[in-house]
Formats: structure tokens, sequence, C-alpha cells
């Protein structure tokens, strides 16, 4: 292998290792987000369902302390959505779940270029006019991916310190049907 074909595919694989890291921590915060999702619809159903019950008892028994708690509990439900609304977990998760989206395509089409300058076929004017185009796609989703939170980070770094992004040999010839198996299981 060429020193031009050496150095595009260490920045290649630089770029990919930065890549992974990135695309993995956008998956890690939508987790967080979904969460948030999922404990404020909790909420939003308890708060709601505390204000019914006790409007319907205000209704019918007309005690003055279920009146103001229920007043209390329709300020409190409000008052939760309109923070809520502010907050936007479902927009940041959908914000995230688009980079990723976005990053994991250019991932793999970095991994095809890696495997592609092994190839001493493919010409190295190609392989840089690929490399060119992936950088500037790249630069594109980072200018409009949203920020990522330091425990996302930390939640992918493990992640990928324990393996789970990649598979081995058996795991990949599992998923693949017979005629395309390394080994025959």
């Amino acid at each position: 292998m060429d020193a031009d074909r050496q150095a595009l595919l260490a920045t290649a694989r630089e770029l990919y290792g930065r890549l992974v890291y990135t695309h993995l921590t956008h998956e890690k915060e939508r987790h967080i987000w979904s969460a948030n999702v999922c404990w404020m619809n909790r909420i939003n159903i308890g708060l709601a369902s505390l204000t019914t019950f006790f409007a319907i008892i205000s209704a019918t028994l007309r005690p003055t302390w279920s009146i103001f708690l229920t007043a209390l509990l329709s300020v409190a439900t409000v008052a939760f959505v309109m923070w809520q609304s502010n907050y936007d977990p479902a927009g940041k998760e959908s914000q995230h779940r688009v980079a990723a989206k976005e990053l994991l395509w250019i991932r793999e089409q970095f991994l095809l270029l890696i495997t592609d300058c092994h190839i001493s076929t493919v010409p190295q004017s190609e392989l840089d006019k690929r490399l060119d185009l992936l950088t500037r796609e790249l630069t594109a989703v980072y200018k409009f991916a949203p920020n990522t939170s330091s425990e996302a980070y930390e939640r992918a770094k493990a992640a990928i310190k324990d393996g789970h992004f990649t598979f081995s040999g058996e795991e990949i010839d599992a998923m693949l049907p017979a005629t395309l198996r390394s080994k025959k299981l």
C-alpha cells in the first residue's frame, strides 16, 4: 500500500472511530430523552386522574376540602403541562433519533471506504473523492445535530468498551443464511 493510500486510510479510520462514538452517543441521548418522555407521561396521567377523581367527589359530595384540592391539582396539572411543553422531551428525542440515523448511514459509508482502501484496484482518486464527500456530509450532520450530554457520552463509552456494538464471527454467522456463513453451524 503506497503512502497516499495509507494516509487516506489513517484519516478514514480516525474519522470512523470518532463517528462511532458520536453515533452511539446520540443513541444513548435518545434513550435518555425517551425515558424522560415516559416518566413525564406517567406524571401527566397521574395528575389528570387525581384531578378528575377529586372533581367527581367535589361535584357529588361537595366537601370544601375536595374543591380546594381539585383546584390545586388543576393548577399543578396545567403548570406541569406548560413546563413539559417548554422542556419538549419528545422533540429532543426525535432530534437525536434523526441525528443518529444520519450518522449511522455515514458510518457505514466510512466502513465501506476503509474496506476499499485495502483493495488495490480501487483508484486513489476515487478514494480521495469519497473521503472528501463523506467528510462534507459528516460536517453537515455535526453542524445541525443537537448537543449531547456527558451522561450519554459516558454510556456510549461504556458500551463501546464492553463491545456492545460489534459482533463475534459466530454471532454474524448465526444471522446469515447458511450459504453465506464463514463456518457451518
